[in-house]
């Protein structure tokens, strides 16, 4: 083999090799993407960011999701068949006629590679010689394997998509802003019927959390209205539990079930840095008068309550960093409840 031969070689081999890691690591490693489907996807949703106007009530976005889902299989397609492509096409002989033997040319290769890989061949073409043939039948059981491993990760996403929105749905109801969640959830006595929701809720945070870094691209699967928006309504609800814990509300006995959803979120917003979203420079603005009027006893002196925000500074940076990043903006979770039309 002359020098060319073996650069398209070598060239097609690394090709596969990256491609074959970047599949392991979107689908089968807990590692939030791979090599080149995450750019490749924040690439889509660069697109359908800049169509929709950055409106996070835009139909468009709602499509952003099952257009990277969908398309990155054939961007994961196309990048192997490139790869066999270029290893076929360093041997003249690698493909011929089926009838006459003739060599075939760079187009056939590439033909041939290409029905190989979708098992859709007519006979046309065959492989040159018996090393060509090893080589045809490695390609056809990667490609199925390739295809059922794609198939098996498809299905699950469009599940978790079902149940992060049924999450986002969930807090919803707990209350339209972080205040309502706190006013509702108080019975005159304490937090227990909040308590109860609680329980429910760290299981399905903690999943969702988990599923974050095992189906990475569902964070481009974005919803466009405020109860289905699970960033947001996440957001609203730690918000909820820091109003909670700068004014020590809820001191019996069983305030412990404020810890544990609290811990849940500490685990997705840890999962979610560094993979999804950056924190904001500053923290958004913390303005709930009706939580001090409601209860009329939470007196704070302005020192201790800076102190108290200051120390969960970081944490409310990188949960605006989480809402911006779904293209929503904070005053989004002090929204008043959306009227039904007229």
């Amino acid at each position: 083999m002359d020098f060319n031969s073996l650069f398209l070689i070598f060239l097609g081999f690394s090709i596969l090799v990256i491609v074959v890691i970047d599949i392991f690591l979107t689908v089968i490693h807990l590692g939030g993407g791979g090599i080149l489907s995450k750019p490749y996807s924040v690439g889509i949703w660069r697109i359908f960011k800049w169509f929709s106007g950055s409106n996070p009530e835009s139909v468009i976005l709602n499509y952003a999701g099952s257009v990277i889902l969908v398309s990155l299989f054939f961007f994961w397609i196309s990048i192997i068949w490139l790869g066999f492509s270029l290893i076929f096409l360093s041997d003249d002989g690698s493909v011929v006629d089926s009838i006459t033997d003739v060599n075939s040319n760079e187009v056939g290769k590439i033909y041939f590679v290409g029905y190989t890989l979708t098992s859709l061949g007519n006979g046309d073409l065959k492989s040159g010689s018996d090393w060509w043939r090893i080589m045809t039948n490695i390609m056809g059981m990667g490609s199925l394997f390739f295809v059922s491993l794609v198939i098996s990760y498809l299905l699950p996403v469009l599940q978790t998509v079902v149940a992060q929105r049924t999450l986002a749905t969930y807090i919803y109801q707990l209350g339209n802003t972080p205040e309502d969640i706190i006013l509702n959830g108080w019975n005159g006595k304490d937090f227990s019927a909040l308590h109860k929701r609680f329980s429910t809720l760290e299981t399905m945070i903690l999943k969702l959390s988990e599923q974050h870094l095992a189906y990475p691209i569902l964070h481009y699967f974005h919803a466009d209205k405020r109860e289905y928006a699970a960033p947001l309504n996440l957001a609203k609800l730690d918000e909820a539990l820091t109003i909670r814990e700068i004014y020590q509300m809820d001191k019996n006995t069983d305030n412990f079930n404020w810890v544990p959803i609290r811990r849940s979120l500490d685990n997705y917003l840890l999962k979610m840095k560094g993979n999804f979203i950056t924190s904001s420079p500053e923290p958004p603005p913390f303005e709930y008068p009706r939580i001090p009027a409601f209860w009329g006893d939470l007196t704070l002196s302005d020192s201790a309550f800076q102190k108290k925000l200051n120390e969960l500074k970081e944490r409310r940076c990188l949960l605006l960093g989480l809402v911006e990043k779904d293209l929503w903006h904070w005053q989004d979770i002090n929204k008043a409840e959306d009227l039904p039309p007229n």
